[in-house]
């Protein structure tokens, strides 16, 4: 008779890992917050390290408390290292029920210790990075991905009695993969970062002498006079430096500066250091513009290493890896990594460093001038110490450069009207055909921003602002136009290019990989300088082969107007057609929606004017609803708008074709987002909006009505199935994200998981659900309208595949210029 084997006896360490997965769903059924689900890990190595054992069950006592003290008082050599960080997870231990923990005991009573300890980092750190993928943006603040780490740290090549200091440490991961018994000195301010940081040391018992502190780094950095062998960082992006630094370090303004200056001076006369930052430091100006000339002059500058966005959970920007080297094997050169091709793609959203394949390729004898480039410190200097990677990859390619062909139109500044005709960069055309400004379609307006130009000639637009040229040739006829610095305009020496042909150029893929190359500020709003645009090479054949090619183009212009009008007026005829038909119905309702809006401003107006008595009453209402009076009336104003909204619609009030889709701002969708209320729900909604630049300035194609019914479905849905009745914990997160001129929105729920034969095919089917009592199976079938609608009909729905969120919509939106 053939042996049955066990997954325990073929694979042990993943039985033992599954065992731990199931202990996810007692800390959701407990509702306990994502953000505290590392209580998990603490109760395991406590456990582990034989700090209580399940004899803890049979005792009478409050079995919560009973744990604590066994906590603090445990016999066991490791309990002074615990009580430090007994502090951060007490309280997590005693929000738990008796019956939960009594549950995770018994669980981690099933799990064979002699594995666990055998394999405990390994398994710690897949506790870690699964919690730290279900919580998103907010667990990616403090860990990055095993692959950027590991890659880093093979770049330092050090010995082991190697002196280590690593600011903003995060959860430690440079000290844990640093284990060649090296002298680790790594600081964090997060006192519960730093509790689990010191957990995770702990769990990899490296060799060597491990310092791992709750402290700022900006405010004790070490001493000037302690000097070290290696500097590592991954700082937290986009913080400038407050006035609770400035008496400290008033010299520096952003983080990035204070690290590789301060890290600099701290580095001994063969030190390295190695930062993991946004790409603005390459080529912002000011002080970072004379921190890279320090650099380069000094000759300091090993290797700079350009990785797309998508990398880190809490930030979609792409980044740089910066190499500084007191001890360079090539001096006066400096090493441009462009590695997009070592970055694999798990979704838009997510990708994944190759490093083992980066790491080979560096230290290997291949030489792909596509991905690396040795360039000397005399061509950076003539680049005037911008060190935009894209830049030094160039490929040359002959006719001749824009600015033989062009000549800059400034315009005039002075005397200007109070008002005209403001060029923006939405009025440009991104057409090959259709390229001349229409300025019919152009309103006046008020001329008061300080760097309008008047133009009163002739010439080509084109934006220097975003990923686009937009080419539009003005033809001056008497009417000056207005343009900010967004926009330029020049004018063609028509003696050796046609306009039609310059154009098409413009529009062409070689024209645009120069572009890329020349452009700086990728990670939100990427902008040109005038003299990058004048140095793009143009194919420029004689003027009788232009012409040749674009012959005909006019006419095939006006062809394409006359279509677009016709269009239009048909689509005119159609809507007051729907409208006149639904009139009654508006007519009959509009007095009651009136009576509502007008009692609601009356309320706001009595209470906001009427303040006495009111703030215990208030206070009341926060108490029983979570939420404050005003908020609520405002909320009331805001549904009986959106009702009125989709009424406009008339009797196809919900015929998407009726709602015209427009470019919304980023900053919108922050708003929708803000506004989501929780009232009449069984669960909180946790919102996580965009904490990108330029909100206002870009935006996506959707509609406002549609996109907050969009998650007002949502909601409803798991209101409806997730959460039978309200309790705490009970949590809807509703997650922003942006990576490469995409917009990620992710929503999930920490309720009843959809039952296990229910997929994305059935929940998009019309009346098919996945509980007839609770709903129709509409909203559903709806939620895939709209999102197909918004041009993302392969939206995702994620079903049981996260331990602590069982469901997840996952949506992507491109983002545009709103300008």
């Amino acid at each position: 008779m053939m042996k049955e084997f066990k997954i325990e006896e073929i694979l042990p360490v993943e039985a033992l890992k599954s065992k731990i997965w199931s202990m996810f769903d007692i800390l959701r059924s407990e509702r306990i917050a994502s953000e505290d689900y590392h209580v998990l890990l603490f109760l395991l190595s406590a456990y582990k390290d034989g700090l209580f054992n399940t004899e803890i069950l049979n005792e009478n006592s409050n079995l919560n408390e009973r744990l604590v003290r066994c906590l603090h008082n445990s016999e066991s050599e490791l309990t002074n290292q615990y009580n430090a960080i007994l502090a951060t997870f007490e309280p997590l231990v005693m929000r738990l029920s008796e019956n939960g923990t009594r549950h995770i005991i018994s669980a981690l009573g099933e799990l064979n210790l002699a594995i666990l300890d055998e394999h405990f980092a390994d398994i710690f750190d897949a506790v870690l990075y699964r919690i730290t993928q279900s919580q998103g943006r907010f667990g990616g603040e403090f860990i990055q991905p095993v692959e950027l780490t590991r890659f880093i740290c093979g770049l330092a090549e050090l010995q082991p009695n190697s002196k280590v200091y690593n600011p903003f440490a995060g959860l430690a991961s440079f000290g844990v993969y640093l284990d060649q018994g090296q002298d680790y000195f790594g600081q964090e301010l997060n006192q519960k970062t730093w509790a689990l940081g010191a957990l995770r040391i702990m769990a990899y018992q490296r060799p060597g002498t491990s310092r791992y502190v709750c402290d700022d780094s900006i405010s004790h950095w070490p001493a000037t006079s302690e000097k070290f062998d290696f500097i590592v960082a991954n700082p937290p992006y986009g913080m400038r430096l407050g006035n609770q630094y400035r008496e400290i370090e008033p010299e520096f303004r952003t983080i990035e500066q204070f690290l590789l200056e301060k890290g600099v001076h701290s580095l001994n006369e063969k030190g390295k250091l190695i930062a993991l930052l946004p790409q603005g430091i390459l080529f912002r100006g000011l002080h970072e513009q004379r921190l890279r000339e320090f650099l380069v002059d000094e000759d300091l500058i090993d290797t700079i290493i350009s990785l797309p966005g998508g990398l880190l959970l809490n930030t979609g920007i792409p980044l740089i890896i910066m190499v500084l080297n007191k001890n360079k094997k090539i001096p006066g050169k400096v090493r441009f990594v462009d590695a997009k091709k070592f970055v694999d793609s798990k979704s838009p959203r997510e990708r994944v460093l190759n490093d083992y394949g980066l790491n080979s390729f560096l230290y290997g004898s291949k030489n792909d001038s596509d991905i690396l480039r040795l360039v000397s410190n005399d061509e950076i200097r003539a680049f005037d110490y911008n060190l935009s990677v894209p830049r030094y990859f160039q490929k040359q390619v002959e006719g001749v450069k824009l600015g033989e062909i062009i000549e800059f139109v400034r315009g005039q500044r002075v005397n200007l009207p109070p008002t005209g005709k403001l060029i923006r960069i939405r009025d440009l055309k991104d057409d090959k055909i259709d390229f001349r400004l229409d300025e019919a379609t152009i309103e006046d307006v008020e001329l008061r921003r300080p760097d309008i130009h008047q133009i009163t000639e002739s010439c080509l637009l084109l934006a220097v602002r975003w990923k686009t040229l937009k080419p539009t040739y003005f033809e001056y006829k008497g009417e000056a136009i207005y343009r900010s610095q967004d926009i330029l305009s020049f004018k063609v020496n028509e003696a050796i290019a046609d306009k039609a042909f310059l154009i098409n150029e413009l529009h062409a893929d070689y024209v645009q990989e120069q572009l890329e190359s020349y452009r700086l500020g990728a990670s939100v709003m990427p902008f040109l300088r005038k003299d990058d645009l004048m140095e793009v090479v143009i194919k420029l054949p004689s003027l009788q082969e232009q012409r040749a090619k674009v012959q005909g183009i006019y006419e095939l212009s006006d062809k394409i107007k006359s279509l677009q009008v016709e269009r239009n007026a048909l689509a005119h005829g159609k809507s007051l057609k729907q409208f006149s038909e639904f009139a009654s119905l508006k007519h009959t309702l509009g007095r009651p929606r009136q009576n509502i809006l007008d009692w609601s401003d009356n309320l706001l107006h009595f209470l906001n004017e009427k303040r006495e008595g009111f703030e215990a009453l208030n206070k009341a209402f926060i108490e029983f609803y979570d939420t404050d009076i005003i908020s609520a009336l405002k909320e009331i104003k805001r549904d009986v708008n959106f009702i009125t909204d989709v009424l406009e619609k008339g009797e196809n009030g919900f015929v998407l074709s009726e709602y015209e889709t427009n470019t919304i701002p980023l900053s919108d969708i922050n708003s929708l987002i803000n506004e989501l209320s929780n009232n009449g729900f069984n669960f909180k909604i946790k919102k996580l909006p965009l904490k990108s630049e330029k909100l206002k300035d870009r935006g996506i194609s959707a509609n406002r009505i549609l996109f907050k019914t969009l998650l007002d479905n949502i909601l409803t849905n798991a209101n409806k199935y997730a959460f039978s009745k309200r309790e705490s914990g009970n949590e809807v997160v509703v997650e922003l994200t942006e990576v490469d001129d995409i917009l990620s929105m992710e929503v999930k729920n920490n309720g009843k998981p959809f039952p296990k034969n229910f997929d994305r095919e059935k929940f998009i089917t019309k009346y098919s659900t996945a509980d007839s009592a609770a709903g129709t199976g509409l909203g559903g079938y709806d939620i895939h309208r709209i999102a197909t609608h918004f041009s993302n009909p392969d939206w995702e729905l994620s079903l049981n595949e996260d331990p602590i969120y069982p469901v997840k919509f996952k949506f992507q939106f491109p983002i545009k210029l709103m300008n």
